[in-house]
């Protein structure tokens, strides 16, 4: 059975492309990990209302 060079040319390109290819990079994890919170109130609240 003969051996194709161009596949075997292919296959190892594959290889040396996966090998040095850097991961992929997922979502920031400290973002990701901290949910979003509501704004704080920074007002005072109204005075109550104790004359009546």
């Amino acid at each position: 059975m003969p051996i194709d060079p161009y596949a075997a040319l292919n296959a190892m390109l594959r290889a040396e492309v996966a090998r040095f290819t850097p991961p992929v990079r997922q979502a920031d994890p400290a973002e990701a990990a901290e949910p979003e919170r509501e704004p704080q109130q920074t007002a005072a609240p109204a005075p109550a209302d104790s004359a009546a």
